[in-house]
């Protein structure tokens, strides 16, 4: 689920509090942040770790137990007084759905707090329309809430990881009708058919969010994350907080100019994408149109499977080596 509001890392140096008056929101992400990256941890611990007075822990703590997103799940057993209690995200404390909308698929998960995913649906569909989409994601709310899979309330809201300029790239075979999605507003949308808190993010740095929540961010506050799918871009997280430019366009490295020798690749997208691989293997007599018809016991596909993949890495050299100088992640 990509969310725009402001992130720590799981990495417990990168948490940090703030004791100042009006901070409420913030600094229960902090504490649930904290209290999730250690599974278990004592009031002390989080205080120690995120900056936080003892008190300012146990207020927040509180109130999250009381709103039940955190659980006790046992009592530490110290040198002196009494055992201090054990507390632990609490799962089906609130649920979240993750939409990614792409050229070539839709997919759509429900994840718990934990963010273990507990559904999942996915739809193999080229250029699906705004309307489409909705359709999609409505048809599957309505079966999660048919089958209870969620407590009543519990639903927190939508996150959408969708390309930027999702209807913007020239790419073989995209219908005019495509060009609506650069006239909707997606979260007014989604929020206004679903009656559900919306937030959207580009598809990388959701991609790289998640790796932060999720993977890497535990041992690394600094790193790019590439997605290469229908097109191709970075997701930026750097000192822990994803980091998208004053235009929010930070990472498009697909617009990248390469040196090619088909003249007709004038960018790092027309190169490496599935797009790309795609008109490839078309330009060879392969007719593919989905990763799943990638035939490698095939040798003629194979063979051009590789020679694909030793050009694109050959483009994507130049770029690295920018994104290593400049960010030096």
């Amino acid at each position: 689920m990509a969310l725009r509001p402001h992130r720590q890392t799981r990495d417990s140096a990168g948490l940090a509090g703030t004791n100042l008056a009006r901070a409420g929101d913030y600094n229960q992400r902090v504490v649930l942040q904290a209290i999730r990256a250690k599974e278990s941890i004592t009031r002390a611990e989080l205080a120690a770790v995120t900056g936080l007075t003892h008190q300012s822990a146990i207020n927040i703590t509180k109130k999250l137990l009381a709103e039940g997103v955190i659980l006790e799940v046992g009592r530490a057993v110290g040198a002196r007084g009494q055992p201090a209690a054990q507390l632990s995200i609490a799962a089906e404390g609130a649920f979240a759905l993750g939409l990614n909308i792409d050229r070539d698929h839709i997919t759509l998960v429900l994840i718990d707090l934990l963010g273990q995913v507990r559904e999942r649906f996915y739809l193999d569909s080229h250029f699906a329309l705004p309307a489409d989409v909705l359709a999609f994601v409505r048809t599957h709310l309505e079966e999660i809430q048919a089958k209870r899979l969620i407590p009543r309330g519990r639903l927190a809201g939508l996150g959408i990881a969708i390309p930027e300029r999702l209807s913007g790239v020239a790419v073989a075979d995209r219908p005019d009708a495509y060009g609506e999605w650069a006239t909707v507003d997606v979260v007014e949308m989604f929020s206004d058919a679903l009656n559900l808190p919306v937030y959207v993010e580009n598809d990388a740095t959701s991609a790289a969010i998640g790796e932060l929540q999720m993977g890497q961010g535990f041992h690394h506050r600094t790193f790019v994350y590439t997605l290469i799918s229908a097109g191709i871009g970075c997701g930026l997280i750097v000192n822990g907080q994803p980091f998208t430019g004053g235009l929010a366009h930070a990472g498009e490295i697909g617009n990248i100019p390469i040196r090619h020798r088909d003249p007709a690749k004038a960018y790092l997208w027309h190169a490496v994408s599935l797009y790309a691989l795609y008109d490839d293997l078309a330009r060879k007599g392969l007719e593919v149109h989905h990763p799943d018809d990638l035939n490698t016991d095939d040798p003629k596909m194979a063979a051009a499977i590789d020679a694909w993949i030793i050009q694109a890495a050959d483009c994507m050299i130049e770029p690295f080596l920018a994104i290593t100088y400049i960010l030096s992640p």
